[in-house]
């Protein structure tokens, strides 16, 4: 591989030379010298130096008592974070598509990501939808149904450093404002056992998202299900919410059996 990234920006020999180091260190059968690296992608051993310093600093690197050097810890922890989406989203499929059949909207699979719930599936009903969370998209927690009912799994430490930096983004008057008002959110759901978005990320549009639960009670992820407030009456949530929390329970039972056997 070279390097003609280069002229497209100052960041584009860096960020290529980057993954072009971690590619090497994966495919390499032992632990390289900051030399053998240079040697073999054919870089200055100074720009070698540079990136992998910041590697071994962020643990994706780790350099032995004779400075040679393999992936790290980080690296390993990406490679499972991805594996669990996956097995996730296989598994989750078919309630997903349970739920779907049985009030005809749109449902969603999410995953915790910082302060952010990020999709990782969805399986589409019938009717269109003015605003549709894409695979992989992600969005604000505190204004999102998906993103409250991930949130209702952290204790309040957690949320309290997870929110340590002043107001919360606002998107429409109905987000919540800050993080007192979050907490009390939290309070809510977690006596109830669900969530809901009224119109606080987009207007129109009403969701109700249940957590998934492990047999230890711990929050792995949330399904929803969302649609327009004037299709998605009282009623209706209702149905929805009732077959999320079916499929949620039913989902939980299923991570833990495949956990017991792996």
């Amino acid at each position: 591989m070279s390097d003609r990234l280069d002229a497209r920006g100052p960041a584009a020999p860096a960020a290529l030379r980057t993954l072009r180091i971690l590619e090497l260190l994966a495919d390499a059968e032992s632990a390289l010298s900051l030399t053998e690296i240079a040697s073999r992608l054919g870089l200055p051993k100074s720009s070698v130096h540079h990136v992998v310093s910041v590697l071994v600093d962020r643990g994706w690197v780790e350099r032995d008592d004779e400075l040679r050097m393999s992936l790290g810890l980080r690296a390993w922890e990406v490679g499972q974070a991805y594996d669990l989406a996956q097995s996730l989203t296989q598994r989750a499929r078919p309630y997903l598509t349970e739920v779907r059949d049985a009030v005809d909207e749109t449902v969603r699979l999410a995953v915790l990501s910082g302060t952010d719930q990020v999709c990782l599936a969805k399986v589409p009903g019938s009717h269109p939808l003015v605003f549709d969370q894409r695979i992989g998209a992600r969005l604000p927690c505190h204004a999102t149904g998906l993103g409250k009912a991930l949130l209702s799994g952290r204790s309040g430490d957690e949320i309290r450093k997870l929110y340590a930096s002043g107001p919360l983004e606002q998107f429409t008057a109905q987000t919540l404002a800050d993080r007192d008002a979050l907490e009390a959110e939290l309070a809510t759901i977690r006596e109830r056992g669900y969530a809901e978005d009224l119109g606080e990320y987009v207007l129109g549009i009403r969701c109700v998202a249940v957590p998934v639960r492990t047999r230890e009670g711990d929050v792995v992820a949330s399904i929803s299900v969302s649609g327009p407030v004037h299709r998605f009456d009282d009623e209706h949530v209702e149905r929805a919410r009732a077959a999320l929390q079916s499929a949620a329970e039913q989902l939980g039972v299923r991570l833990g059996e495949a956990t017991a056997v792996s």
